[in-house]
């Protein structure tokens, strides 16, 4: 089954994108800034979901899944930054 919505986190792991708080913090700020922007200054929906290191849970923001590419290119526009750091994100 296809999920109808999608966070930040899915759209890194499906990408192998090495998840860190730093990156996903960054990544997560970016992608609410432009759903605000063109959702007339309304932030995304949020759901109640498992943490991904480790037990309990956490509210997560999520956007529809026609938002994946979207997202990808914000995450690629944020490591392709990092590697020019000279910091290699997988």
């Amino acid at each position: 089954m296809t999920p109808l919505e999608i966070t930040v986190i899915d759209v890194m792991r499906s990408m192998n994108v090495e998840i860190t708080p730093d990156l996903s913090w960054s990544v997560g700020a970016a992608v609410r800034e432009r759903w605000r922007m063109t959702h007339d200054d309304e932030l995304p929906k949020k759901r109640l979901r498992s943490k991904t290191s480790g037990g309990g849970s956490h509210c997560f923001a999520v956007y529809p899944l026609e938002w994946d590419k979207i997202v990808r290119e914000i995450v690629n526009s944020f490591t392709t930054q990092k590697q020019k750091q000279g910091e290699l994100f997988i």
